[in-house]
């Protein structure tokens, strides 16, 4: 038993290692990718790279009616958990993910960009 615990604590210590050190090689990289003087520019010397064709009509054809589609089930949603959601004072949040997110993504994002993933406007955006 005690063994097979010995050899159990060491493959875990040498699993968290390997991934300590890769978490380090990768915030080392990082660290040289962005700093602070490129935070106060704003990223503005990052290249923007136009969308191709594929992209604008993949996003047209499929993925803003999809976004749409989502919204809507979304807003519907939201009205159905909105008696459960004024008690608990989540209003906002339920509004934010189920509505604010995808008609962000749907409505405000550029066509053939961007990340699957809608974010509210922060202050580098």
């Amino acid at each position: 038993m005690t063994r097979r615990m010995l050899t159990v604590i060491m493959a875990i210590m040498l699993l968290g290692t390997w991934t300590g050190l890769a978490a380090a090689g990768e915030a080392y990289s990082l660290r040289k990718a962005y700093n602070m003087d490129k935070a106060e520019e704003g990223f503005a010397g990052s290249p923007k790279k136009e969308p191709s064709t594929a992209a604008v009509a993949g996003d047209a054809l499929f993925a803003r009616p999809l976004g749409l589609a989502t919204t809507i089930a979304g807003t519907g949603l939201f009205l159905v958990t909105l008696p459960f959601t004024v008690p608990s004072r989540s209003v906002d949040t339920a509004a934010w993910e189920l509505i604010g997110r995808p008609g962000g993504w749907t409505f405000d994002r550029p066509i053939g960009r961007g990340n699957p993933e809608y974010e509210e406007k922060g202050i580098f955006k």
